[in-house]
């Protein structure tokens, strides 16, 4: 008896939970586009003209710029922080 009297009272208790439930929207996972220009810093002009990009980890990237005198020079930007790294990787052409 008792054994009935506390299955009833679970699916009772289950069927009101269920039925009390609302539906929720699908979570966007992809956010929006980042707006970089608002929050990160300039990139100098003495850099030159970028000519490439490559990502190089999950929020990391390098920038690729040719100077007047055909030096390339990599500038590493952090995306997630919206900056750009001191170290830059320079390559003479002759």
């Amino acid at each position: 008896m008792i054994k009935i009297i506390l299955t009833t009272f679970t699916v009772l208790t289950l069927g009101l939970i269920i039925s009390s439930c609302e539906k929720m929207e699908p979570q966007i996972l992809a956010r929006e586009a980042i707006d970089l220009n608002r929050t990160m810093e300039d990139i100098p002009l003495q850099y030159g003209r970028l000519v490439s990009a490559t990502a190089s980890g999950p929020f990391r990237a390098v920038l690729w710029f040719e100077q007047t005198d055909r030096t390339i020079i990599g500038v590493s930007v952090n995306v997630s922080r919206a900056t750009i790294t001191e170290d830059v990787i320079r390559f003479e052409r002759k």
